[in-house]
């Protein structure tokens, strides 16, 4: 009997430690369950998890516009994250995910504070067909301490979020439709979670800076957010934006149906397994040439669209300016994630023989076509980097710093340039990412086999990535080095998500100056930031002084 008592008393002080976990709240669709989480170094927040913003695209929705997520009945479960998006495993080459996938994550410290808190929301990268919203890579552990609320999304990849076969039965950007509605949820219901509708910062990181940017540019966005980051990514980037329509059909063909019919292609498509579908996805269109890494399923012009994304061409966007707060930049080192890490196959010594051989290999397509504008040859563009030096294991960094230029530095200076000659001067402000260590969450988890400030390097500076815990890593312990550039990192981006202005109480941070000084200011980021100024014409990635 009195063990029964015990078992009893245990079992509902279990119970009740259980539900002091729990956490509810009321959104348009219906009532959510959270959870508390005790997070990196003490920090405790309210988590919810795997929360529709729109139906599942399958079926007659696949490559279809999202719709928006339907009420539910009774009370959802959010402390458990949705599905990720259907993709090619970087480490394990499986396929995983399922198409149903358009899920979004909360995190917050009050769902009533005395006043609202700016909201963050982040947009992952993958290069358009890798990555999730959930916190493998993109833990809330060091953002939320600083009174924001943090909101991350999936959204559908490669060919289920970028298919366009250039006709109104499919029109492409299914991805960067997806973020707009999540976008939309997210207006509508933030309060619920003690957030400001009317102060949203949309960021992103690589491919995910790109749709960053192109949703700024995009008149279906208007309205949704006040502020945005692009870090290592713009639309100019030559891998960002493709005017290619072809992708689809080749994509059929592979598959056994080989037509130029854009509605016999997608009638067939519509038809194939997910998994099978994303798998063949990349195989499809590659070739040998994997040494420019050229990407497929990209944001494209859709203006076949009853609703899109790009009534005109984004260049035009562009060229008028962001006329928001854009906070924008690229890490030291970027090329070296291109050529030694785990996110692509390193590039062996017979891949570099062949770069050695012919240049032309290393340059991707768009690139390569506007040298002439530009007025250099390939000649010329190699002897920048490598003068009369072999390409070899010798001259990696080398290497690298010629991808790193012509996959990110280039589109980033375009862009700020474009600002500037655009008059929205005033509110753009550049970085330069230039904190090494050895320590470095990202490089030890993506093997990243060369030293200097790779891409993907920032981020272990402003999210936990919980993939860490299998590499038997912890956060940043206080006191070091690494805590502190976190906890100064993730003050500049806050700050600007609150006020506009990454450092307002030092106002350390300058923005660019008039179109009549074409020099670029800039905060250099490592342990001690200073403002600094890139010269115009005499950097390395200005290839027109060449």
């Amino acid at each position: 009997m009195f063990f029964s008592v015990k078992a009893h008393l245990l079992l509902q002080l279990a119970f009740h430690i259980y539900a002091m976990n729990e956490i509810r709240v009321q959104v348009e669709e219906g009532k959510l369950k959270g959870v508390v989480v005790n997070g990196c170094n003490n920090v405790r927040y309210l988590a919810f998890r795997g929360i529709p913003y729109a139906k599942p695209p399958v079926g007659e929705l696949r490559f279809k516009d999202p719709v928006p997520a339907e009420p539910w009945c009774g009370e959802r479960d959010a402390t458990k994250y949705g599905n990720i998006a259907v993709q090619i495993d970087r480490f394990t080459n499986k396929v995983v995910g399922d198409e149903d996938c358009l899920y979004l994550n909360v995190y917050t410290m009050k769902i009533e504070p005395p006043r609202k808190s700016a909201v963050m929301v982040w947009i992952h990268g993958g290069g358009y067909f890798l990555g999730s919203g959930n916190p493998d890579w993109y833990g809330p552990d060091y953002i939320i301490k600083k009174d924001v609320v943090l909101v991350s999304l999936n959204y559908r990849l490669a060919s289920l979020g970028f298919l366009n076969l250039n006709d109104t039965v499919i029109t492409g950007n299914q991805a960067v439709k997806d973020a707009i509605m999540a976008l939309k949820w997210i207006k509508k219901n933030i309060k619920a979670f003690g957030g400001d509708p009317e102060k949203i910062t949309i960021f992103g990181e690589s491919a995910g800076a790109s749709m960053v940017h192109a949703l700024a540019l995009s008149p279906l966005a208007k309205g949704l957010f006040q502020k945005i980051i692009a870090q290592s990514g713009v639309l100019l980037n030559p891998w960002a934006f493709n005017e290619r329509m072809d992708s689809g059909f080749r994509l059929a063909k592979k598959l056994g149906k080989e037509t130029s019919d854009p509605k016999v292609a997608y009638e067939f498509l519509k038809t194939v397994d997910a998994k099978t579908l994303i798998e063949n996805s990349l195989s499809a269109i590659a070739t040998e040439e994997k040494l420019s890494v050229t990407l497929f399923w990209t944001i494209t012009l859709d203006n076949k669209s009853s609703n899109p994304v790009f009534p005109e061409h984004p260049k035009e966007y562009i060229r008028r300016g962001i006329q928001i707060p854009f906070l924008l930049g690229f890490n030291r080192d970027e090329g070296i994630f291109l050529i030694r890490s785990n996110f692509l196959e390193n590039m062996s010594d017979k891949d570099l023989q062949k770069v050695n051989d012919d240049f032309k290999r290393a340059i991707l397509p768009n690139v390569l076509s506007m040298l002439p504008k530009i007025g250099i040859t390939v000649e010329e563009l190699r002897y920048h980097y490598f003068e009369n030096k072999e390409i070899s294991e010798k001259t990696l960094m080398n290497y690298s710093y010629y991808k790193g230029d012509e996959f990110f530095v280039r589109g980033v200076r375009d862009v700020v340039e474009l600002q500037k000659s655009s008059g929205h001067f005033k509110s753009t402000y550049l970085y330069h990412f230039d904190y090494e260590s050895e320590t470095s969450l990202m490089r030890t988890v993506l093997n990243i086999g060369l030293p200097g400030v790779s891409h993907t390097e920032d981020l272990g500076y402003l999210f936990f990535p919980e993939i860490v815990k299998s590499s038997n890593l912890t956060c940043p312990k206080p006191g070091s080095n690494d805590y502190k550039m976190v906890n100064d990192f993730v003050q500049m981006w806050t700050d600007f998500a609150k006020t506009g202005n990454p450092t307002p109480t030092t106002n350390l941070w300058l923005p660019q100056t008039g179109p009549q000084n074409k020099d670029y200011n800039y905060l250099n980021i490592d342990l001690n930031p200073q403002m600094k100024i890139f010269r115009y014409g005499k950097e390395r990635w200005d290839w027109e002084s060449i």
